[in-house]
């Protein structure tokens, strides 16, 4: 459970950190019709592009666990943030919306009371971009609390 945790509580916090932020849709042509960040938990909804515009958004995804044992467990979170970006200057939007999630993130590096932003946080822009899409992505190591006891045979 606590990896589920983890993606719905980082999911959370970053729906906090855009909760005012209005971006373009495919079909928006005024600031009036720009809409909020949608932030999805592991994966896109498949049917979710008939009732709503996918973008902007922001996928919150876990991408691994890893256990040291004897030390600490480490989960790797993978986020891609998404914008319509039809215009050449579109890709200022996904900075803007990069740069909100980092601030809020590196300024709370606990989250859900048991979760620590470790190590580094990465963010990167893929060489090839889905035109007229922009997108970043970033990658998070987050602590998460190994068994408190080892239970050995008798």
């Amino acid at each position: 459970m606590t990896p589920t945790e983890l993606v719905k509580t980082l999911a959370a916090e970053i729906r906090q950190a855009v909760e005012n932020i209005q971006l373009p849709t495919e079909y928006a042509t005024t600031p009036a019709q720009f809409v909020s960040v949608n932030v999805f938990e592991q994966y896109l909804p498949q049917d979710l592009f008939e009732t709503t515009s996918y973008y902007p958004l922001v996928i919150v995804e876990l991408v691994e666990v890893r256990d040291e044992i004897n030390k600490e467990s480490i989960a790797t979170i993978g986020l891609t943030l998404g914008v319509y970006a039809k215009e050449a200057d579109g890709w200022q939007d996904a900075f803007h919306l990069m740069e909100v999630i980092r601030q809020h993130l590196l300024t709370r590096r606990v989250i859900g009371k048991k979760f620590r932003l470790i190590d580094e946080a990465t963010w990167s822009v893929p060489d090839a971009q889905p035109t007229p899409f922009y997108v970043v992505v970033g990658e998070l190591k987050y602590s998460v609390q190994l068994p408190a006891q080892e239970i050995r045979p008798v």
